[in-house]
């Protein structure tokens, strides 16, 4: 989500028993890519699986590229990337809150000259990849 303009800030939660959560806390920067919806099988993959079980980049055939500021990689199929370095991390519960400042942020060129349209993946996601469980309602 967005945080702020001025500097350029954005933050995301993550849950502290997450792989992904602990690489962030480690090299304290992390990417933000954006997917076309063409990429929501894939999105699916990454959010039940978890890196420290699988090679995601492999499961899945996306294409992992070399970044421009950090040592992430960024993910060729998707449309747009933040790159961002951590300015700070918040206790939220089971997650953990990064707020990263976005020190390099570039899309696929003709999405910025608005020669391509892009669907956007949409947040509908199964419940797990956001970790909330939801109770059946009882009669």
């Amino acid at each position: 989500m967005p945080v702020s303009k001025e500097p350029p800030l954005v933050a995301c939660a993550i849950g502290k028993k997450a792989y992904s959560c602990k690489l962030i806390e480690s090299t304290k920067e992390f990417i933000i890519n954006v997917p076309p919806k063409e990429l929501k099988p894939q999105i699916y993959y990454c959010g039940f699986h978890s890196g420290s079980q699988v090679d995601k980049f492999k499961e899945t055939g996306l294409t992992p590229q070399p970044a421009r500021k950090v040592k992430a990689p960024i993910i060729d199929e998707c449309v747009a990337y933040m790159e961002c370095k951590v300015r700070q991390e918040i206790e939220a519960g089971d997650k953990r809150l990064f707020i990263g400042e976005v020190i390099e942020a570039y899309a696929d060129k003709a999405l910025v000259k608005r020669e391509r349209n892009v669907k956007y993946a949409k947040g509908d996601f199964p419940k797990k990849i956001y970790g909330t469980r939801f109770r059946e309602v009882q009669d």
